[in-house]
């Protein structure tokens, strides 16, 4: 998928599950297409899992890692279930590797290992969808617009009241053109 469409789809289901503030509520989100949201006990290097049976969604998440982290985690595996999943049962397992891989790599040995569930391509979408999720266009340019100067402050305000690590939102300020890759 190109990436304005990934952006729709995110900005789409906030929409239509009556999401008007931040930070978004993911819960809401969550029940609003039918997953229900499990904080588990996973090896560290596990982030979380989207677990597709029948008419049953279930995300978890990996109860150790910080909240923002879990946030993203959440976000990426409804990115899952919104782009990539059609029908039948299906179960995406995401590391600590696939789920903060900013470009989806062919090469990486990730996904040739027994057991990988999906595709580079897939992850960098999720992650996409994650952020447009997390990090709405329409929000962050109201609450950037005619802004010149950035500092670390500015950037780690913005990340608190999007719920967010200040590495995702600096990530997130540049794919929209607002922060120069200056820090």
């Amino acid at each position: 998928m190109r990436n304005d469409e990934i952006e729709q789809a995110a900005s789409d289901l906030i929409h239509r599950a009556g999401i008007t503030k931040t930070p978004i509520p993911l819960h809401r989100i969550a029940t609003f297409v039918g997953a229900e949201i499990h904080q588990q006990t996973f090896e560290d290097m596990v982030s979380g899992v989207l677990l597709i049976r029948r008419d049953e969604r279930h995300i978890m998440v990996n109860k150790a890692h910080h909240p923002n982290r879990q946030r993203f985690t959440i976000a990426h595996e409804l990115g899952h279930l919104a782009l990539h999943h059609n029908s039948g049962d299906r179960l995406f397992i995401d590391t600590h590797l696939r789920a903060y891989q900013r470009r989806g790599s062919p090469s990486s040995g990730a996904y040739e290992e027994p057991g990988s569930t999906t595709t580079p391509e897939e992850e960098r979408e999720a992650n996409q969808f994650a952020s447009a999720l997390l990090m709405p266009r329409s929000s962050i340019l109201a609450m950037t617009e005619g802004r010149e100067y950035w500092d670390e402050l500015d950037v780690a305000s913005l990340a608190t009241q999007f719920g967010v690590s200040e590495q995702a939102m600096t990530i997130r300020l540049r794919q929209l053109g607002v922060l120069e890759s200056m820090f």
